[in-house]
């Protein structure tokens, strides 16, 4: 447990710095730097994850980040790391593995050409399909 909480905070302070780099503003959240419209986009992809959905909102994140501004690679990464909190339980319920999250993270921020991201969020992996 106490090993998941330090992952959750690291996770949380890439984000941050990201959200500084992209945006230039320091704030506790990239979440909060968001318009309106996007906060809205990524209240509905994450809602539908939490409602068993996590491919289905997965797959949509693809669609809307085709075009990679900023404010898609934020959606984004608010969206992962919200899948990321997700528990064991969650994972097996939805038919959705760790290994998938993996791998469409770094689809996604391939995307943004931030693809060394992913083992910072999900840890070193084998990513031999690339």
């Amino acid at each position: 447990m106490f090993e998941q909480d330090y992952i959750m905070r690291q996770i949380k302070e890439i984000t941050a710095v990201i959200a500084k780099v992209v945006f230039g503003k320091k704030v506790e959240t990239s979440f909060y730097m968001l318009q309106e419209v996007e906060r809205q986009k990524a209240y509905a992809l994450i809602e539908q994850m939490r409602n068993g959905e996590p491919l289905e909102a997965v797959r949509e994140l693809d669609r809307l980040s085709e075009n990679n501004t900023k404010e898609n690679l934020m959606i984004g990464l608010e969206f992962y790391t919200q899948l990321s909190n997700m528990d064991d339980d969650f994972f097996t319920a939805n038919g959705y593995t760790t290994v998938m999250a993996r791998k469409d993270f770094r689809r996604f921020t391939k995307k943004f050409g931030v693809q060394d991201m992913t083992d910072l969020y999900f840890g070193d992996g084998d990513d031999d399909d690339e």
